[in-house]
């Protein structure tokens, strides 16, 4: 757990009793994992936690909720504009919807010089500003200890990018390979197997 999170958690068992702080670091832990009710019990009791808004977003798009998800991932770059994830999935999930929030992402790119090649290669994929060979590429460049879950996220954004592009036997290529690296833990991973359940 991040020590942010730690810290945060560990200040608000100080405050609540003993039951009840558990019962919200429960909710938390939950939320982390993609747990939408969680996400909004967590959002009930500390409306201003920007962790739990964004996880609450990545829960409506694994229901195929992409129009909550837009919401709750405008609202996190509303209230943090540096959040690469926030930017990246209002675009994604906008572009669902057909809208755009491409004008927002490319903004964004400008403004973030320090943003390392990898991830940035996933929001310049979807401006087609980097090729899906070479987003794979800086995947698979990646240390060995991030290399599955990297190449897993570029998989599944190259197939997601494809199928928003009505390439739909593409995005099923991809997807397959975003499963085949068995990161398991990935949010991508995750996303990969809702969308091949939802393409039989």
């Amino acid at each position: 757990m991040p020590a942010v999170f730690f810290v945060a958690l560990l200040g608000m068992a100080m405050l609540l009793p003993a039951g009840k702080a558990q019962a919200q670091n429960a909710d938390f832990d939950a939320c982390l994992a993609f747990d939408r009710k969680a996400c909004d019990a967590v959002l009930g009791a500390q409306a201003g936690n920007l962790t739990a808004l964004f996880m609450r977003g990545l829960a409506a798009e694994l229901a195929g909720d992409d129009a909550a998800a837009l919401q709750d991932f405008d609202a996190t770059a509303g209230r943090e504009p540096r959040h690469f994830g926030a930017q990246l999935w209002r675009h994604v999930a906008a572009a669902t919807l057909k809208q755009s929030r491409a004008a927002e992402l490319s903004a964004y790119l400008a403004n973030a010089k320090q943003l390392p090649a990898w991830p940035r290669a996933l929001a310049e994929l979807y401006l087609e500003e980097a090729s899906p060979e070479a987003t794979l590429a800086l995947a698979e460049a990646q240390p060995q200890a991030a290399r599955a879950e990297a190449v897993c996220a570029a998989e599944y954004h190259i197939g997601r990018h494809a199928y928003l592009k009505g390439d739909v036997e593409a995005a099923k290529t991809h997807f397959h390979a975003a499963l085949a690296t068995g990161a398991a833990h990935v949010f991508e991973y995750q996303a990969a197997e809702r969308a091949m359940a939802g393409m039989k």
